[in-house]
């Protein structure tokens, strides 16, 4: 999910970082909240945790943490003048925390800390190094973790851990992605050292960090990696200080000092849907369903998938295609692919003409895997299909979706049996436990998941100005052939908030969502409850997906980073300059038939009257127009309305290839309003109107003008256009023609054609005035009405482009 463009000129509240960036439930903590467009900060904000605030000063505020406040990861926004901010993390925990006291960048100013406790931290400057110490024993097992890129941070941070003597005994650069993570077996008692420093020598104000040293059972994955949602199910954990302490065989690495992986064996009772989770969720990870699960005694949780399939776990005797574990079509496997360069082969009996849906999970679940997924046939040697990397990227640069996880479709070319090869591409010669995925095998059955999120590249939240309208883009993941249109709905909204059903058609991955608000509507903060529905024949399937949040964490072309959100809020606040209203469905004055009710199929034009409503009525500036969110199918158009005026309309044209379903965008209008300030300038704002929907039904007939048609007519000139009306799906009625424009023609006049029976061409002869205005009229088309028992149903059009030029210039 993600927020809108700016309806005025109203600073976007950004907010660059929380320090600390967490706190011990049951404790308070004064935390730092810079960033921009921040000012008159009132209160944070957070939607998942019941915390209270003080303020102290324009950027420090006390947080109170209830001692039962869920642990894990929580969004926090600051609300100020200019609305609710964009969030950063803020980590609940329930160990005793400290924060970073300078100066700590030599060994002998290093700050001790206790074991099971948590520093907060800050890379606060180029070249800073941050040293800590802790006192062990003998055959403890320690675990020492950073938190930076998890919590929104910059930093690239590199730990390294140090004897008392100096001797460097470990060093990690990045183990949950960037984030780094030591495991360390003391080999003697004494003080050790862990330094802390970014790994460009980079920093700033930003770059703040969560360090965790401690001998609690810590959790690292789970094997299988997904279980069945709402079914009791059974699991292997992996990590340290795990009871019963059962080693593997995989040691992680060979540094000295560490130590193999612990392994124990325990139930889980998994929710029957996605809910509330505690983590941090990248973009790619929008269209994957888990849950959160604590292991008794730990300080954090883990993320288990979900699935609506029975599961079935690896067998250790797969790495041959002799040995081909056998499958039954619907599941999911939940594998392992240790070795450096292990195959897995699974075999699956299905009959010709038999369509699957192969899907592997592994970059998603933070699994240190390349997946590569083959089809072959029955002995292994001819490979029939093949699946990696999905380069799709519905977000854009503001949510990248593409991901390195395979997915494809097969159709089966004669019954048998066949093989599936499951490999790692980019596998190593150490062996490395952690690499575990998901491997769902499914008919056609088509599936979606749904993110909200804010066209714009940078960071931002959703603010709406009272009498005025922001814009949000819903994202659809489409699944298993899924190519219905998706109605995305909302509901529980406050008093004066306004958010119409947003459709995106059959093939549409991305539309606009417009929030409204009245202007009586009162100053506050409230939450989004969006839910979608597949359409099908006109039903809504049974089962609604609730759409999630995204947000922009740091914007540019190289570090664009985005991630979920645990809710969606969004504020009321200030009064918006000027609101505009856009119809698509508008009637049409036709003179044979009076008022016609527009029906939108393919290759038909959509008419939308746009109407400005301003705020200041003195300031009448032109307002430039055109399509946002368009579908890809439909050509973008521009249009002017001049100034002075309230009204215009701008048109696009309905390809005949569009697919039969409901469409929803918006207008965008670009415009000046009065100066705040008696010497000042008008300022340019960008507004957005309400969404416009379009239900696209079947054609009765095509429109279309001769390729070889004028282009050109002079003042007072008369030329001939050849078209065609070309009846399709069955429809054999009369087709009456004519010129037309969506306000009305000006300057050009013509007489057009009825079509009966079976004529499907013919010619208008078009005449141009003396004082026809000069140029290309907008929106000028051939509208044809198709007649069912002499009352106008169908409707097609094709624009017209023909340039009136000066009298006596020959037309081309």
């Amino acid at each position: 999910l993600v927020l809108a463009s700016p309806v005025a000129a109203q600073p976007n509240p950004v907010l660059n970082s929380i320090f600390p960036a967490g706190g011990c439930a049951g404790t308070s903590v004064d935390v730092t909240v810079p960033g921009s467009g921040l000012g008159g900060l009132k209160t944070l904000h957070c939607s998942t945790a019941n915390l209270t605030y003080e303020v102290i000063d324009k950027t420090h505020v006390r947080i109170r943490i209830p001692e039962d406040a869920p642990p894990g990861f929580h969004d926090l926004r600051v609300v100020c003048n200019n609305g609710l901010s964009s969030p950063r993390a803020f980590m609940i925990g329930t160990l005793n925390e400290a924060v970073e006291v300078e100066p700590n960048d030599l060994a002998k100013t290093a700050t001790l800390l206790s074991l099971n406790s948590v520093v907060n931290g800050r890379i606060d400057k180029k070249g800073d190094i941050d040293q800590f110490q802790f006192v062990a024993k003998r055959g403890q097992q320690i675990v020492i973790e950073c938190r930076a890129e998890r919590i929104d941070s910059p930093l690239r941070a590199v730990l390294e851990l140090y004897d008392d003597e100096g001797e460097r005994l470990a060093v990690n650069r990045g183990y949950f992605g960037v984030d780094p993570l030591i495991p360390f077996r003391i080999p003697a008692d004494g003080t050790y050292t862990v330094k802390v420093f970014d790994l460009v020598y980079a920093g700033g104000a930003d770059s703040v960090y969560r360090l965790t040293i401690g001998d609690k059972p810590k959790v690292v994955f789970s094997h299988p990696a997904v279980v069945p949602s709402g079914q009791a199910s059974r699991v292997t954990l992996y990590g340290w200080n795990l009871s019963p302490r059962t080693p593997t065989a995989d040691p992680l690495g060979t540094q000295a000092g560490e130590d193999l992986f612990e392994t124990v064996e325990v139930d889980v009772d998994p929710p029957a849907a996605t809910g509330g989770n505690p983590h941090r969720l990248s973009s790619i990870q929008a269209d994957v369903n888990s849950f959160a699960f604590r292991y008794r005694n730990s300080d954090h949780s883990i993320q288990i998938g979900l699935t609506d399939v029975p599961v079935v776990q690896d067998q250790a005797a797969n790495h041959t295609s002799e040995t081909a574990q056998s499958l039954t079509v619907p599941c999911e496997v939940g594998g392992q692919l240790s070795g450096g360069d292990d195959h897995e082969w699974y075999a699956i009996h299905v009959r010709r003409g038999e369509v699957l849906w192969l899907e592997g999970f592994g970059a998603r679940i933070g699994s240190p895997v390349d997946l590569d997924i083959s089809i072959l046939d029955a002995l292994g040697k001819r490979e029939l299909a093949r699946f990696s990397d999905n380069l799709q990227n519905i977000g854009g640069n503001s949510f990248k979706t593409s991901h390195p996880d395979p997915a494809g479709r097969w159709v089966a070319p004669a019954d048998g049996r066949y093989l599936i090869l499951v490999r790692n591409v980019i596998g190593d010669l150490a062996r490395d436990p952690r690499r575990v995925y998901r491997l769902s095998l499914r008919r056609e059955d088509p599936d979606f998941h749904l993110a909200l999120v804010d066209p714009r590249d940078t960071p931002a939240a959703i603010n709406v100005q009272r009498g005025g309208r922001t814009t949000v883009d819903v994202l659809a993941f489409r699944h298993r052939g899924m190519n219905d249109t998706i109605r995305v709905s909302a509901r529980n909204l406050p008093p004066g908030i306004e958010c119409p059903d947003v459709y995106l058609g059959p093939g549409v991955n991305r539309a606009p969502l417009t929030l409204s608000a009245s202007d009586s509507t009162e100053t506050s903060i409230a939450g989004l409850d969006l839910v979608g529905h597949a359409i099908t024949q006109e039903t809504h399937l049974d089962t609604g997906w609730s759409v999630r949040g995204g947000t922009v964490v740091r914007a540019g072309e190289l570090n664009n980073t985005a991630r979920l959100t645990a809710a969606i809020p969004f504020a009321v606040t200030g009064e918006a300059p000027l609101r505009i209203t856009a119809d698509g469905n508008e009637p049409r004055s036709h003179d044979t038939y009076g008022q016609l009710k527009v029906r939108h199929s393919p290759g038909s034009i959509v008419d939308v009257a746009v109407q400005v409503d301003r705020r200041d009525v003195s300031h009448q500036a032109e307002v430039q127009l055109l399509g946002e969110g368009l579908p890809k199918r439909i050509q973008q158009q521009t249009a002017t309305i001049p100034a002075g005026q309230s009204k215009g309309y701008i048109s696009f044209y309905l390809p005949p290839t569009l697919p039969i379903g409901s469409y929803t965008f918006a207008i965008k209008a670009v415009t000046t309003v009065a100066a705040s300030s008696p010497k000042g300038k008008p300022q340019t704002v960008t507004v957005i109107s309400n969404p416009v929907t379009i239900p696209v039904q079947p054609a009765a007939f095509v429109m279309e003008i001769d390729p070889y048609a004028p282009t050109q007519i002079a003042r007072g000139q008369v030329v001939q256009v050849k078209y065609s009306a070309q009846r399709i799906n069955g429809f054999i009625g009369k087709i009456h023609t004519e010129l037309f424009a969506p306000d009305h023609v000006v300057g050009l006049r013509g007489r057009g054609v009825t079509f009966v029976g079976q004529t499907e061409s013919g010619t208008i002869q078009i005449i141009a005035n003396e004082d026809a205005p000069l140029g290309q009229q907008p929106f000028v088309r051939f509208y044809g009405v198709g007649v069912v028992e002499d009352q106008p149903v169908y409707h097609g059009s094709c624009f017209l482009k023909l340039e009136i030029t000066e009298q006596g210039k020959p037309h081309q």
